[in-house]
C-alpha cells in the first residue's frame, strides 16, 4: 500500500528533521519499519494515534 509507505515514510523524514542525524534517518527505516528507533520517533513526535503506525 503505497499510502501507508508514505505515512511510515514522513515520520522516518520528522525524526530526521528532529535529531539531524544519518544513523536515525536509516535506523528508523530498518526491518521494513519494525525497529525500537521507529517506535520511539513515534513517540517522540507524539502521534495522538501512535497504535496506528505501531
Amino acid at each position: 500500500d503505497r499510502a501507508l509507505f508514505n505515512d511510515l515514510e514522513h515520520v522516518c523524514d520528522d525524526c530526521y528533521n528532529l535529531y539531524r542525524t544519518s544513523y536515525v534517518a536509516s535506523a528508523c527505516r530498518n526491518n521494513c519499519f519494525e525497529n525500537e528507533v521507529f517506535d520511539v520517533c513515534v513517540y517522540q513526535l507524539y502521534f495522538p494515534d501512535h497504535e496506528e503506525y505501531l
